[in-house]
């Protein structure tokens, strides 16, 4: 039987560890309050980003970008199988004497032409970020073994985006409703910082935020030193990789995607991106070979982009997934793990082991909770059809053709993932296209709602058998909404067991180029993981997933009179999901209004190669960087970078962002195709004193 550390422990471990060195500062002959303003030290680092848009493809995943945005798609409705009390199904009372009669017969006179962009106002908006940013970071030693340090970070964006607003589609079908838990996000402006959960309480505890700024404590330490042990508590970043782009030991945080996604200076590491948790780490030098290394810590899960925002991940068509983070009490779950790396030379080798909940969580649809009624002349006809049913037949005499459960339509999609309102999904080649972009299987998400969600079959919802049967369900649906609908998911996280392996060696050669290579292997494996399954059923999908990286580092001059240039070459094989651990059967869908709608199949694997590096000029005014994520599936992200060292703690940054996701193959089988709005050109301004 498996045993995990419970709550009281860990945080009687915190206690413990928290007085610890206080025990120490008090044995010391001087009182450690003296002087102590001789011994704090203050950095304080102002920075201005901005991006801007380089190509006229549009966020996908945001309502101006949206598939079939300016596409006029033809709907028709079709009677629903229930209403027709089983005629021409194969188990109906009249098998064999009809045609089959699955959503293939069609309503004379309801039909009509739909186009987004006739409902969602167009923005072409340009600058993609612009962020002003202050950090300072306080260090106090109380003594040579004891310091405290805490770093203060505050953002604000002055909103200079042309970005849609929830009140612009106010007038059709009633607006976007609230309701069901915190809807904020998509009932307004686009919201950039703000991170809550399902109650509307923020999800990291050390963070004020709202829709243009953030103020949080990213690192609030007690670090206390003694012989070999290093002990930390508060809340903190725990790094155990420094890949670019890739993450094979790096799992003790989760990642903070808000800003800039993962496409902000690359050669940083996600040092910007990990989402610090209050948790103590000690680090222990065993041996003069080994290093152990050890965390505790609060479960803090990856927060995500909010619907509309420049760098949105998720159709906004759907409501933001409510999270769960505090209603499963998920605020209480402890994370842990050990880590030992031990170097004998050119050797070396690391293990690491992991209880943790995955903090990207896994999705699943949800019921609305927003009582709203159909609107127009049809969805009229659909209202009194369903009210002429016979309300509250038993179980044993319940049939969908003749009883009903609900008082009305409303109260049925409330208990349902489906909401009537505008900016939702419009057609049925619409929610192939959006269901394909966010490596969703459109077929089987149709399916599994309808037979987990008992409240769609009270309303004539019924399984489909192919992708037309299920465009001809979905238009019938959104012309009965009298427009379109919105879905509802949510957000569950688990616990997963995760075990690592390493190995490194450094060459040594009389050729200069082989000479002093740093050679790394890592292997992560966590059985059982738990992923959102491409239909978003409630049950989830598990899988046993591998993940192995090579990486290959150089130190390099190219000459007595430059500074030494840094190399770096990565592969990544992931056995089941893909960077941002999206589970692989989703992909290889439909993800555009210029493709044939198609249920997604999956594919096998996913690898990625990275190259990447920086050469400084002789004098250190500039530095040249690059990076290169390369899915070989067909998607590339090109990333170079100069920086300029102007004087005086004055730095500027210039890099672009190329990406690229239909280089070759089949786009919907690679990671980059998510991103290839992306392309940009982006500038910093560091001034540090």
């Amino acid at each position: 039987m498996k045993k995990h550390l419970s709550h009281r422990h860990a945080w009687a471990f915190a206690v413990l560890a928290t007085y610890l060195p206080m025990g120490a500062i008090q044995a010391q002959e001087e009182s450690f309050l003296d002087g102590i303003w001789e011994r704090t030290s203050i950095n304080t680092v102002l920075r201005t980003d901005a991006a801007y848009r380089t190509t006229g493809r549009r966020n996908q995943y945001n309502q101006n970008g949206a598939p079939y945005q300016n596409v006029a798609v033809a709907r028709q409705a079709y009677v629903p199988p229930t209403l027709l009390l089983g005629v021409g199904s194969p188990d109906g009372p009249f098998p064999g004497l009809l045609p089959a009669t699955n959503w293939n017969v069609p309503i004379p006179g309801i039909s009509d032409t739909v186009r987004r962009s006739d409902f969602i106002p167009d923005r072409n908006q340009e600058l993609n970020y612009f962020t002003l940013k202050a950090s300072t970071e306080i260090t106090t030693k109380f003594s040579d073994n004891f310091q405290f340090i805490a770093r203060v970070r505050a953002l604000f964006d002055p909103r200079l985006y042309d970005g849609f607003d929830a009140a612009e589609v106010a007038q059709f079908q009633g607006g976007i409703a609230d309701g069901g838990g915190y809807r904020g996000d998509d009932t307004g402006r686009p919201n950039y910082f703000g991170a809550k959960a399902r109650n509307g309480k923020n999800i990291n505890p050390l963070e004020l935020s709202s829709r243009n700024y953030m103020v949080d404590l990213p690192t609030l330490i007690l670090d206390y030193k003694y012989d070999n042990l290093n002990i930390r508590v508060g809340n903190q970043q725990i790094a155990w990789g420094q890949a670019i782009f890739l993450q094979t030991f790096d799992v003790p945080n989760g990642l903070d995607l808000r800003r800039h996604l993962v496409i902000d200076r690359a050669i940083e590491e996600f040092e910007d991106e990990r989402v610090p948790k209050l948790s103590i780490r000690a680090t222990m030098q065993a041996t003069d070979e080994i290093v152990v290394d050890g965390y505790v810590g609060k479960f803090q899960p990856s927060i995500i982009t909010n619907p509309n925002t420049s760098y949105n991940v998720a159709p906004a068509q759907f409501y933001k997934p409510l999270d769960n983070y505090y209603l499963h009490n998920y605020d209480w779950k402890i994370d842990y793990g050990m880590r030992a790396k031990a170097d004998y030379g050119n050797w070396g080798w690391s293990a690491f082991a992991s209880s943790r909940y995955n903090p990207l969580g896994a999705f699943r649809w949800a019921k609305s909770g927003i009582n709203k009624g159909l609107t127009g002349g049809f969805g009229a006809l659909v209202e009194t059809a369903y009210m002429l049913k016979v309300p509250g037949c038993s179980p044993e005499a319940y049939n969908p053709s003749l009883c009903r459960n609900y008082d009305s339509v409303g109260a049925a999609l409330a208990e349902s993932p489906f909401t009537v309102g505008p900016a939702g999904v419009y057609s049925g080649d619409e929610w192939f296209a959006a269901a394909g972009s966010i490596r969703l299987a459109g077929l089987d998400a149709l399916n599994t709602v309808i037979e987990e969600f008992p409240a769609l079959q009270d309303i004539y919802a019924s399984s489909v058998n192919d992708i037309n049967e299920g465009k001809n369900l979905l238009n019938t649906f959104f012309l009965g909404a009298g427009g379109s609908l919105r879905g509802t998911i949510e957000r569950e996280y688990f616990r997963e067991e995760v075990f690592g392996l390493g190995g490194s060696y450094v060459t040594s050669s009389d050729n200069e180029w082989l000479n002093e290579i740093i050679l790394n292997v890592e292997t992560q494996y966590t059985p059982k993981r738990v992923y959102t399954a491409p239909s978003l059923s409630v049950g989830f999908l598990k899988d046993d997933e591998y993940v192995i990286t090579a990486v290959a580092e150089k130190w390099t001059r190219w000459s007595a009179a430059f500074p030494a240039a840094y190399l770096v070459f990565e592969y990544q094989h992931r056995s089941d999901s893909d960077l941002i651990g999206l589970n692989l059967k989703g992909y290889n869908g439909n993800d555009g209004s210029d493709q044939q709608s198609k249920n997604a199949s999956g594919i096998g694997s996913a690898n990625y190669l990275v190259f990447a590096g920086f050469q400084p000029v002789p004098n250190r005014t500039f530095v040249f960087e690059w990076a290169f994520l390369w899915d070989i599936k067909g998607g590339l992200l090109a990333q170079p970078e100069v920086q300029w060292n102007i004087g005086n703690g004055l730095i500027m940054e210039l890099f672009y962002n190329y990406t690229n996701g239909h280089l070759y193959s089949n786009p919907n089988k690679n990671l980059i195709r998510a991103i290839d709005y992306a392309d940009e050109v982006a500038v910093r301004f560091t001034y540090q004193f």
